[in-house]
């Protein structure tokens, strides 16, 4: 007996659309998005926070005052101040009260050599000098004309300075092989102070061994101090510095 198979229905005719609708871009996608501020910090679950070390917290609670400073005002002030104490170094000798010079412009006589007794305590004519030295000084004064100093430098130790006003070392000479040191100081207003004896044809006898300008100043000349043995010889050298206006007579 044959058994009639059943026929199927026929599908539906589902027309399909010649297009299929476009995927919406990226860039669409995050416009939609609510915009963010860069600088906004992003917010982190606190579940996810990595837990800070209590190391780093000590350090940041220990150096907080040291990140407070102003570093550029603390840095300006240090300048200022070390300017301020520059300024005030070189501009202490016009503001003493009294020079050396002051201290010394009355026990001196112009232009004439005075032996110092010996340096003691409480006797000082100056701070600072030395008991070991002998001292002759002389104030010398160029308003009438030029000053010549001689001195003897052959000793050990012996030394001549030539201070200005200011209490400035304008020349200073020390031991040497010329049996006597001479120094011509001449008026520094650059006046005309004659021919001199070379100019004229003449040897001088006499020739300086510097010559420089300045009004008004101390003469040092200093011999070391040897002793009982030697005050005899060191008195002598002391007496026979000079210091007098040129062409006076001794």
């Amino acid at each position: 007996m044959s058994m009639k198979i059943p026929k199927l229905p026929a599908p539906p005719n589902i027309s399909l659309p010649r297009k299929l609708p476009a995927m919406p871009k990226l860039g669409a996608i995050a416009n939609a998005l609510p915009a963010r501020s860069p600088s906004a910090p992003v917010r982190v679950p606190k579940d996810h926070r990595r837990p800070e070390e209590p190391s780093a917290s000590i350090w940041r609670t220990l150096t907080k005052p040291v990140r407070l400073i102003n570093w550029r005002i603390v840095t300006a002030a240090l300048f200022g101040v070390g300017i301020l104490h520059i300024v005030a170094t070189l501009a202490a000798p016009s503001l003493a009260i009294a020079t050396a010079y002051n201290r010394l412009e009355g026990a001196l006589p112009a232009n004439s050599v005075l032996v110092l007794p010996q340096i003691a305590p409480g006797a000082q004519p100056l701070p600072f000098m030395s008991p070991a030295l002998r001292y002759a000084m002389c104030r010398f004064d160029t308003t009438t004309g030029p000053v010549d100093v001689s001195v003897e430098l052959s000793e050990t130790g012996s030394s001549l300075t030539i201070y200005s006003v200011e209490g400035e070392a304008i020349y200073t000479a020390a031991q040497s092989d010329v049996a006597l040191h001479r120094v011509r100081i001449v008026p520094a207003d650059g006046r005309f102070l004659g021919l001199t004896p070379e100019a004229r044809g003449r040897q001088s006898d006499q020739v300086p061994s510097a010559t420089l300008p300045a009004d008004r100043g101390i003469v040092v000349y200093a011999l070391p101090d040897r002793g009982v043995s030697y005050l005899t010889q060191t008195e002598q050298l002391l007496r026979s510095a000079s210091c007098r206006l040129a062409g006076a007579r001794s």
